[in-house]
């Protein structure tokens, strides 16, 4: 089977697309040919219209075409029509920003108008999340769905001596509770970093020797380490697709608190080291200093283990030739 994968990952830029390639590579260990095709800047008509020009002769060489996002590359990747083509929705181009008139007000949903054009073209689509499949499913009720998050590598995210200390790190003492933001960019009005700060702020004042970092600029090789290093991952989202820091998190046996986004109140309803708040500093504080004193959890794997890059890969797989035989 040979897929040609679109994408709008900027190859220049940290950590872009790491989970994309994540499952590129479980999908070539099961012997799929996969070529990633990057559609470079788009935020022209005309660079739109080239790209699609583009793809419809690219795609004329493979069995399926997958577009690894919505948006624009779901609009480029809609060209595409005489064989089946898939396209995955992944968080910000589909949900919007509304808790500020700001560029990422009219950006998302620039994307999600975009999005939307496209979904009717496509054979198959792939929300990460429950979530966002139950708001689709009005607007492509012909495709075909699959629900599957980014995968991840549970051989590299695992639970690690918390001795670990990275380089550029301070050391830890024993006493101290550590909390993890995960953001590539903070400054994403999205990720509400201003309601992370006030949380900060309050949690300080109520318990002793809490420290919070924030990981950016990391690469995404170091990362796993890093992360399970820490005592708790605090996600303050307007809204996620599945967020790719609570799943490494909890790969890592590391318990979330979190805004109520994607599908992570199923998790919460059955752990009661995982909190789901409404976005509100003072809850979201409380909430973070009673899990704190919490004993440390050691069996949060078993929510990412359907999530494992050897089982999504099968997945994505078997999905792919039902829709080469329909």
């Amino acid at each position: 089977m040979r897929v040609l994968w679109t994408h709008n990952s900027n190859p220049a830029i940290l950590n872009a697309g790491c989970f994309m390639y994540t499952m590129l590579s479980g999908l070539r260990d099961l012997g799929i040919d996969v070529h990633l095709e990057y559609l470079g800047n788009m935020r022209s008509p005309f660079n739109l219209l080239r790209a699609r020009r583009r793809i419809r002769e690219l795609a004329k060489s493979f069995d399926l075409v997958h577009a690894q996002y919505g948006s624009a590359c779901a609009l480029v990747t809609s060209a595409v029509s005489d064989r089946p083509t898939v396209v995955t929705i992944r968080g910000n181009d589909w949900n919007t920003h509304d808790s500020s008139i700001s560029f990422a007000y009219f950006h998302t949903r620039l994307a999600r108008m975009m999005t939307w054009l496209a979904l009717p073209s496509f054979t198959g689509i792939i929300p990460v999340s429950w979530r966002i499949q139950r708001s689709m499913i009005p607007y492509a009720p012909k495709a075909q769905f699959l629900v599957l998050p980014s995968a991840i590598d549970l051989g590299r995210w695992k639970p690690l001596d918390r001795s670990f200390t990275r380089n550029r790190t301070c050391t830890w003492s024993k006493q101290e509770k550590k909390v993890l933001y995960v953001s590539l960019r903070p400054s994403d009005p999205i990720k509400q970093y201003g309601l992370c700060q006030e949380v900060m702020s309050l949690v300080n004042q109520q318990q002793e020797n809490v420290t919070f970092s924030v990981a950016s600029n990391i690469p995404h090789a170091e990362m796993h380490k890093f992360v399970a290093s820490f005592d708790a991952v605090l996600c303050t989202s307007e809204s996620e697709g599945w967020p790719n820091s609570i799943k490494e998190a909890l790969a890592c046996n590391i318990p979330f608190v979190s805004t109520d986004v994607s599908d992570l109140a199923e998790i919460a309803a059955q752990e009661p080291s995982c909190r789901v708040c409404a976005a509100d500093a003072n809850e979201l504080a409380r909430n973070l200093c009673e899990v704190l004193r919490l004993p440390r959890p050691d069996n949060l794997r078993r929510f990412v283990e359907p999530m494992d890059v050897k089982i999504s890969s099968e997945k994505l797989v078997s999905f792919y030739k039902s829709l080469l035989r329909m």
